[in-house]
Parts: structure tokens; sequence; C-alpha cells
């Protein structure tokens, strides 16, 4: 996979959904591809995506083991976007890993990270198996990467602080990995923060921090978090401070959040189950006054006593996500990636070539910014 594939075969599991259909329509329009939509119940496709030379559908059920090797085999690429991840687990990937066929995993996150990443010792994978590619994880962590690429070869870098807001109506199966992120997969890690390198937790009350963005999000309240995707972006960047906070912005969305936090509906499967219906239903009556929106901001404190800072706003995160897992796809048919292994997005591909063709994609609502501020006044870069 170094080098470029001459007409692509990619298949899309999940390909039906949002982000599939996201996904496929960004390659179609970008690149030449043959693309195979995979679903346990495919739907008839629609008018952007009928029937022909490049477009199919194949009805899979990811649990049968066998169906799956063969579809993966018969591919050059493989992107998932079937969820819940936290029940998905290693099925996907694994299949990937033993018939060699590189992957994009949509979500993933932090346990299947960790579960490939074990076996890589004894079972190094032989194609790039990427992890984690969507807005967050994703876009969350080769953004900051890409700021702290742009600054000049002698601005040294020592700590980060990062708040991501979003708000859309979400599926059932990212509002219940939603849910259990809010225990970090497991860890409950709790509110903390990176400080000279140790983590350490804040308490509930210290834990919040308001931030301002444009419209249409303004203000928004956000509380930390912790990120596997940030710390090794520091471990890999030499940071040793790091301070990551998140927030669902949706005010019916956030309260349901705020109760299964409380409430630690994300350590058992039934809570989290529980918990992601009533986030959809929260999200959507949410999103009848609301516009989807997804938010980050970036403040990069050096060692010479300046803050680098950006800002990146995004509107319809589920096209906005497909367009993420598409950039990626096309830096790895192109053989545009660091070769085989298991990688999250910031360590798979090239962060400005990344956020050049994602300024050129249609889905940045508000134009990414960049400032540079002292510690005693601010300027407009």
């Amino acid at each position: 996979m170094s080098t470029n594939i001459p007409n692509p075969k990619i298949l899309i599991l999940g390909g039906f959904g949002h982000v599939g259909m996201a996904t496929a329509q960004y390659l179609l329009s970008l690149t030449n591809v043959t693309l195979t939509l995979a679903s346990r119940h495919p739907e008839r496709l629609p008018i952007p995506l009928t029937p022909s030379a490049t477009v199919t559908s194949l009805k899979l059920d990811i649990k049968n083991t066998e169906a799956l090797q063969t579809a993966c085999r018969q591919h050059d690429l493989v992107i998932s976007c079937v969820g819940p991840s936290g029940l998905i687990g290693n099925t996907v990937a694994q299949t990937c890993k033993e018939v060699e066929t590189p992957l994009i995993d949509a979500g993933g996150y932090d346990p299947l990270l960790s579960r490939l990443e074990a076996d890589e010792t004894s079972q190094p994978t032989q194609v790039p198996l990427i992890i984690n590619v969507g807005l967050l994880p994703g876009l969350s962590g080769i953004y900051p990467q890409h700021l702290i690429k742009s600054l000049p070869g002698d601005h040294t870098v020592t700590g980060i602080d990062i708040h991501y807001v979003g708000r859309d109506t979400w599926s059932y199966n990212s509002a219940w990995d939603i849910i259990s992120s809010l225990g970090d997969f497991g860890k409950d890690h709790g509110f903390c923060y990176l400080e000279n390198n140790q983590l350490k937790r804040q308490s509930f009350f210290k834990a919040s921090k308001k931030v301002s963005f444009p419209a249409p999000i303004g203000t928004a309240s956000t509380m930390l978090i912790y990120s596997e995707e940030i710390m090794r972006l520091a471990r890999q960047n030499n940071i040793d401070n790091v301070n990551v906070y998140g927030a669902n912005i949706g005010p019916r969305a956030a309260m349901i959040c705020a109760i299964a936090k409380v409430f630690g509906l994300y350590r058992t499967e039934k809570g989290i189950a529980r918990g992601a219906r009533w986030l959809v239903k929260a999200s959507q009556k949410d999103m009848q006054k609301l516009q989807p929106a997804y938010g980050i901001r970036v403040d990069l404190h050096e060692q010479n006593g300046h803050t680098s800072s950006g800002e990146l706003l995004l509107s319809d995160t589920y096209q906005a996500t497909g367009t993420v897992i598409g950039i990626t796809a096309k830096a790895v048919i192109s053989g545009r990636h660091s070769g085989p292994g298991v990688f999250m997005l910031h360590e798979a591909i090239n962060q400005s070539d990344f956020m050049a063709e994602l300024a050129l994609s249609g889905v940045i609502a508000y134009p990414a910014t960049t400032d540079h501020q002292s510690n005693t006044q601010r300027a407009s870069a």
C-alpha cells in the first residue's frame, strides 16, 4: 500500500447510513473509484448513487465472519461506518488485518486502538489500520497537529488547551458512543488534565470553562475530559501540559449527558443503551430550533510566553465526518500514508495536505483562523 492503486475498489460497511452515504458522495465526486455499499438491510440507492459500474450494493452482516472476510478480501480498502463501536469491537479490524486489506474506521475509539496495538509485537499489521477517523476523535487531533507543525521551527510548545463543542440530531449508534465516552470507554479518568506530564484529577466545581465561538455557536460551557488522542499527540510533540474540554451543546442533549455522567449510566451496556435512547430524543428536540454545528478551539502555549490560537467551525456533522473519511481514503489509495501499522488519524497522513483538502471541501462553515497573543495583549494575524 505504499504506491498508488489504479481504479481502487472500496467497500463501505454501513454504506447506507448518514456517514457512509456522505463518504460515498465525496469519493465519487473527486476520485476514480469503484464503491460497494454494504448493509444488513440494503436500501435503494438514491438518484446521485444509482447502480452503475462504479456503485453497487451488498447485503452483508458483519457477524457472518466468512462473508465479511470474503468481502474485505475482494476490495483494496475497507471503510467501516458501522456501530455502535463499543458493540462492534474488533470484528472488522481483525478481519482486515487477517486478509491484509487496509481499514479506515470511523469509530473504533480507545479500546479498539489498545487491543490492536497490543497485538503488534506478536503479530505486526501488514497494512494501514487507521482508527478513529471522524470529528472527535479524528479531526480533533489532526487540526491541532496542523497548528503545531505550522509554527516556525524556533517556537517550542509547552502547553495546549483545546475546546470541542458540537450538536446535531444524533443517531442511536452515535448516541451510544457518546454516552460510553463519558466514562472514557471503561477507564473513567474523571475530570482530568495533564500537568508537567502527570495526569491529575480536578473537582467537578473546578472542571468547567466557558469558551466563545462565532455564530451559530456563541458562548458555550465546557468540561474537562480525557482524550487519549490528545495525550498521544502531546507525547509525540513533547508537550507536558494539556487541558481538553468538551461539550454537547444542544441544551436538552447536554442535560442528558450530565445525567448520564452523574448517575454513571456509562458503566453498563444497559445503562449506555438507556442513555443513548434519551440522547437521541433530546437531540431531536434540540435540533427543531437549532442548527447543527461542530467547533474546535486550540490554544498553543509557547516557551517564549506567546499563545498561538486557532478556530475551526463545521456545519452538518455527518457530512463533515464523511468528508474527513473521504480525504483519508484518498490519501490511502494514493499511497500518501505512514505505511503499515495501527494509527490514529493525525499519525497516519500528512496534516497539511489533509487541511488543504478540507478547506476545499465546502464543509467548513467558518474559515479556520489563527492568531497569536502574548500574556498581555492579543492581535489578529
